[in-house]
């Protein structure tokens, strides 16, 4: 787990220019301790899938990140933000001793991330990603909450 924080610590900084979107969108705060989540369905093979969340301010809220997928595939999941930055490979379900763990036909991972101080909020995009294996659903989970 330290691994994956000192990447997503290393890999996650954003410019500082505000563009078009400001820092804290309206509404942002509303999703505090709710979780956002989704069923996502991949086909056989190569394939991914999406859904989209609103993060709050990650400076004074942390998350975490809980994923079920069937133990048969291997599943990466990052998130992409509105301003380029980019959570790689949180999860990888099975492989990861320390954040997963098998429990019938299925690899349940959760992980829990501290303040980021240089992310910002708004619009977050979930992406799960396999390789290869059957067609499957995968469940994800994002809930923000004050540490």
């Amino acid at each position: 787990m330290c691994g994956l924080l000192a990447i997503a610590s290393a890999a996650c900084t954003g410019s500082n220019g505000t563009g078009k979107h400001e820092p804290e969108h309206a509404g942002t705060t509303s999703v505090i301790g709710r979780p956002q989540a989704a069923n996502l369905a991949m086909s056989s093979g190569r394939s991914s899938a999406r859904y989209v969340i609103t993060a709050p301010d990650p400076a004074r809220y942390g998350f975490d990140v809980s994923v079920t997928a069937p133990a048969s595939i291997e599943v990466a999941v990052s998130i992409h933000t509105w301003y380029g930055a980019v959570f790689p490979s949180i999860l990888s379900s099975s492989r990861q001793s320390d954040v997963c763990r098998h429990r019938g036909s299925e690899d349940i991972c959760f992980e829990l991330f501290p303040l980021l101080p240089a992310q910002r909020a708004g619009a977050w995009t979930v992406i799960a990603a396999k390789q290869s294996g059957p067609a499957a659903t995968v469940r994800i989970v994002i809930t923000f909450a004050k540490p």
